[in-house]
């Protein structure tokens, strides 16, 4: 099992790099497109239909560099790589790559006329 320790910049950039790759792969592109579609801009909906898609795609990938393919493998890769994106420009850069597709930036609520009085 990897730890922080064993684990350093460069597994992280190698590991960083094959999960956005594979984020990138025809059929997971189309999974998560068809999860943000029927999410829509409905955050608990993302929450419901993107999170555990994206969260799958990531879990596969990163057992294979030693970490549990279950959600406490995905929490100890995220602090492992929290930890390793200060010490490293190119991770934090591809950190928020991978942020950027497990969650896009959301537009606003409109706004609410307020009751006058």
């Amino acid at each position: 099992m990897a730890t922080a320790q064993e684990f350093s910049t460069e597994d992280a950039k190698v590991v960083l790099r094959d999960i956005l790759e594979t984020f990138n792969i025809p059929e997971n592109q189309v999974r998560m497109e068809e999860a943000r579609d029927n999410a829509g801009n409905d955050m608990m909906k993302v929450m419901q239909m993107v999170f555990p898609v994206a969260t799958q795609i990531q879990m596969d990938v990163i057992q294979r560099y030693g970490f549990p393919g279950d959600g406490d493998g995905i929490i100890r890769f995220a602090q492992t790589i929290k930890v390793l994106e200060k010490q490293d420009a190119t991770v934090a850069e591809l950190n928020s790559k991978l942020k950027s597709i497990v969650m896009p930036p959301m537009g606003a609520p409109p706004a609410m006329d307020s009751p006058t009085s």
